[in-house]
């Protein structure tokens, strides 16, 4: 139908047609992303300058790591992966891996091993070796993968005097970004990863609000510093994030080669840092200028550092040490300060005037100062008439 539909037009018509198919489109593209929908899906080696697996793509520079091997130890709240004695926490190929020397080893065509749980927001450690044995070259050596989410590759590969596509170097996040430095040891020496991987994020809607990020360190080296991760990993084709998914198993992947693995752990990370159990108090007294000029003084504290109050723009500050705090009042003598954790009292004499104050800080401790006298400005004696015979002679 289409076919025959321009097959019925001339060849003007028809130009045309296709012309004004093709502004529609541009324009389309432009409002959405305008709009941030396109901003955030996998529409994008455009994003980075490059098309996927470009060879012009420049080698990231050589670095030399540390002559010693980095493997740490799980702290006390990771979970243990892989600690060289079973694959209890695996699926998938565990029937064909095995196990040499306290390390797992990929054995041809046994399938690629999975995590039984899931993970997001984590941090993951573990070591590898590429064969001792240099056979092929570009991909061909020691080729294999760590997936997060079972979506997003950090790419294992013989990576020393090896060259090959940048964006699928050794610690590449696979087909996007290449690693910062090629820090890679010869093959057949361990090697470690240390990834830190936030997962997207997704609105109520099931949008996504935010990438998947990644952090990682190739034997100690910053090769990957938050790369936004544009969607998930695959050879040649842009895959787009699934839809509200933020957990998945950790994937070690099967490509032909006898890579070996061994000290694998991870830790989940709390999606955020805690929030106050209830918002801090909400303090809109505000104070007549008499009531807040008669705070304004020095307060000595004795063997401490003295603090003062003042007043800058209407507003009453608090400092000491030099450090300024906006005070907010709760009452005529109590305040808290506006972005510090603390209080402070002010105690008054009988008719009103303010005598002292205790300052209180949840990161300074506790202090008191007793207001300092302002010294009395002092008296001009009249001049007695013998005076004044006396100033105006010596005037002459």
């Amino acid at each position: 139908m289409k076919a025959r539909f321009f097959v019925g037009l001339s060849n003007d018509r028809r130009i045309l047609l296709m012309f004004s198919k093709y502004i529609f489109s541009s324009l389309l593209a432009v409002i959405m992303a305008a709009s941030g929908l396109l901003s955030l899906q996998a529409y994008g080696q455009l994003e980075s300058g490059w098309k996927t697996h470009d060879l012009n793509r420049p080698a990231p520079k050589v670095v030399t790591p540390s002559k010693e091997a980095i493997s740490i130890k799980p702290p006390s709240d990771a979970l243990i992966l892989f600690d060289g004695s079973n694959f209890d926490s695996w699926r998938g190929g565990v029937e064909g891996w095995k196990i040499v020397d306290n390390a797992m080893v990929f054995v041809d065509k046994a399938g690629p091993l999975m995590t039984k749980e899931e993970f997001g927001d984590c941090q993951l450690h573990l070591e590898w070796a590429a064969p001792a044995e240099v056979k092929g070259k570009g991909q061909q050596r020691g080729n294999s993968g760590v997936f997060l989410m079972n979506a997003f590759e950090l790419q294992v590969l013989d990576g020393y005097e090896n060259p090959t596509n940048a964006d699928t170097s050794a610690a590449s996040i696979y087909g996007q970004y290449p690693p910062l430095v090629n820090a890679s040891r010869r093959p057949g020496q361990w090697q470690s990863y240390d990834i830190i991987f936030r997962a997207p994020r997704f609105g109520d809607d099931g949008k996504l609000l935010e990438r998947a990020r990644m952090t990682a360190l190739h034997n100690g080296v910053l090769v990957q510093d938050n790369s936004e991760i544009l969607g998930p990993t695959s050879w040649l084709k842009h895959r787009q994030y699934a839809q509200g998914k933020t957990t998945g198993p950790i994937r070690i992947q099967d490509h032909g080669s006898p890579v070996r693995y061994r000290n694998i752990w991870i830790r989940r990370l709390a999606d955020q840092r805690p929030l106050p159990k209830q918002p801090y108090p909400q303090t809109a007294l505000k104070l007549s200028p008499e009531k807040q000029k008669r705070l304004i003084g020095t307060y000595p504290t004795g063997n401490q550092k003295e603090f003062h109050i003042f007043e800058k723009e209407g507003r009453v500050y608090c400092k000491l040490y030099g450090v300024r705090m906006r005070m907010l009042a709760v009452s005529e003598t109590e305040f808290t300060f506006e972005k510090t954790a603390g209080k402070i009292t002010f105690q008054l004499s009988e008719n009103g005037e303010v005598e002292s104050a205790n300052l209180q800080l949840d990161g300074g401790g506790v202090r008191t100062g007793k207001k300092k006298k302002e010294a009395s400005p002092k008296k001009v004696q009249p001049k007695s008439g013998k005076d004044k015979r006396a100033t105006e002679k010596s005037a002459k």
